[in-house]
């Protein structure tokens, strides 16, 4: 009975990381309508690290997880590029993607990340992929089909934002949008895979590897943003205005250090397969939150062909673990 109710509560905390991830989403939506991407991302970024250190490397030097320091060169290789692949590439299309189209549409496809994952895996790591997992991945394809062909030409819900930008800055087409979130679960799914390469080398995850991934994309971005020198505020704010943006960038990084920390924590509790499964209904907490909170509207049909992308993700995620 005591067996039942802790893993009910491990469940409970991961339906919490699920919706932990949505409020990342929807706090950045809200911050984006005043930030530039690229700013935005170096700024969280450098929150991430500083929030991150004070976290994992108290629990790391006190024992109270699995998480060590070791670190191997093989390992740091591997990180590198995955900081590359994440921080510097796919979180700057999700940015951008996220600026211009809605939740509702950019929660769903950037969700299929696992999806890619499946397909890196079988190359890389020479994982193969059953017929659950050949179905999931033409279901989730069917979704995002869908998905790009419903959502047509709806308007976002604030483009009165798109419409005060900076000097270079176009408003991206409802195709972009699409294109960028498929880019950025493209690179979220290659990331995985390369962290159980540097994993493998090492012999499992480790605090020095979030930390390091964390400052190589922060480091990466500083030199993105000093070559391209984009403001950070895109319409005219007043300082108490800069004040509430900059806190939803902090709310932001903390909320996502701790989605990070929980999900560790979460898969040595109750394994890799439920907390994957569980992690894995976050877009929908993004849609509903899109929907409550930022007065998004979605139509039938693109609820629809959101809920086939999802069903398609959990399969893939199902015939992986």
């Amino acid at each position: 009975m005591l067996v039942s109710v802790t893993l009910i509560i491990w469940v409970a905390v991961a339906f919490l990381a699920a919706a932990c991830w949505a409020v990342v989403v929807l706090v950045t939506k809200r911050a984006l309508d005043y930030v530039n991407p690229l700013a935005a991302n170096l700024t969280v970024r450098a929150m991430t690290v500083v929030v991150m250190a004070l976290t994992t490397v108290p629990l790391s030097a006190l024992h109270l997880w699995d998480l060590g320091f070791t670190m191997t060169w093989q390992a740091a290789g591997y990180i590198a590029v995955s900081a590359f692949v994440t921080w510097l590439l796919a979180f700057n299309f999700y940015y951008y993607a996220l600026r211009a189209g809605r939740v509702g549409v950019v929660a769903p496809l950037t969700s299929i990340d696992p999806l890619f994952t499946a397909v890196f895996a079988a190359i890389l790591l020479g994982a193969g992929l059953n017929a659950l997992g050949i179905a999931g991945l033409l279901v989730a394809s069917l979704g995002v089909i869908l998905v790009s062909y419903w959502m047509g030409g709806t308007a976002e819900p604030h483009p009165e934002v798109l419409d005060v930008m900076t000097a270079g800055e176009t408003r991206l087409a409802p195709a972009v949008v699409i294109v960028l979130a498929l880019a950025t679960s493209a690179g979220w799914g290659l990331s995985p895979v390369l962290i159980q390469l540097a994993e493998n080398s090492v012999g499992g995850p480790t605090t020095t590897m979030m930390l390091e991934s964390q400052s190589l994309g922060l480091l990466m971005l500083a030199a993105l943003v000093l070559w391209r020198r984009p403001p950070l505020f895109t319409r005219p704010c007043p300082s108490g205005q800069r004040r509430r943006v900059l806190l939803l960038l902090l709310t932001a990084a903390v909320f996502e250090v701790a989605f990070s920390v929980v999900f560790y924590l979460l898969i040595q509790a109750i394994g890799a397969m439920l907390t994957v499964l569980v992690i894995a209904t976050s877009p929908i907490f993004s849609i509903l939150g899109g929907v409550v909170l930022l007065k998004e509207r979605l139509g039938a049909k693109l609820v629809v062909a959101a809920a086939i992308t999802l069903t398609g993700v959990f399969l893939v995620t199902i015939a992986r673990l």
